[in-house]
């Protein structure tokens, strides 16, 4: 049996500086020679897949309101900055990810947000979800101006890694973020991008879809 790389998301706890999330996601993928990594490489490799998997909303702060909707289909690349421990880890040398994902968010009473996302990584036979719940108070970071949205914010991450069926050790590491972006609302689609620096990682997102 090949050794499994569990990577859990504990927490995000973020602003815009109107937004707090909470969401959870988890990972179940293949590294054959996991059980090569000196512990050091192991915790390297977390951080890496940490930043890459980390929840990224892609949306400004303005809340959608109750019978609000976002819905798109949304692409992060993020640049390993150890790609070597892929390749000690039997997934491949990968100087970056690339996830394609479908988000959604839906609008709620008294300016909260909720949102889910699934995606896959074929690159490192890996699939991915995460959910979370967004609530946003009167002072925003992100102005709109009338169809375009600027957006920017801050937070934490934490990353919880384990790899079951060898001897490392669990790695727990947090994580500063940064990150800012821009929402194009047209009349036949909705248009967003945001770039992300999380540690010494540098992740862009784009998203297509419909926001209403």
């Amino acid at each position: 049996m090949r050794p499994a790389l569990n990577r859990r998301r504990g927490y995000f706890a973020g602003f815009a500086l109107a937004a707090c999330a909470a969401p959870a996601a988890a990972l179940a993928a293949d590294f054959g020679s996991l059980r090569d990594l000196a512990q050091a490489e192991f915790r390297d490799l977390a951080r890496d897949i940490g930043s890459a998997f980390s929840y990224k909303g892609v949306v400004p702060a303005t809340p959608l309101g109750t019978v609000g909707f976002d819905v798109g289909l949304e692409v992060t690349e993020t640049r390993m900055e150890h790609s070597r421990v892929f390749a000690l880890a039997g997934a491949g040398e990968h100087s970056r990810l690339v996830l394609p994902k479908l988000h959604v968010h839906k609008g709620l009473p008294l300016n909260f947000d909720v949102s889910a996302f699934v995606a896959a990584v074929p690159d490192v036979d890996a699939r991915l979800a995460g959910a979370a719940l967004r609530w946003t108070i009167d002072a925003l970071v992100s102005k709109k101006f009338t169809s375009v949205t600027p957006y920017a914010g801050a937070g934490t991450v934490r990353i919880q890694a384990s790899a079951t069926g060898t001897p490392l050790r669990e790695e727990r590491v947090s994580e500063a973020r940064v990150f800012g972006g821009v929402n194009v609302n047209l009349l036949a689609a909705n248009v967003a991008v945001e770039a992300e620096k999380m540690g010494d990682n540098v992740s862009i997102s784009a998203k297509i879809g419909w926001r209403f």
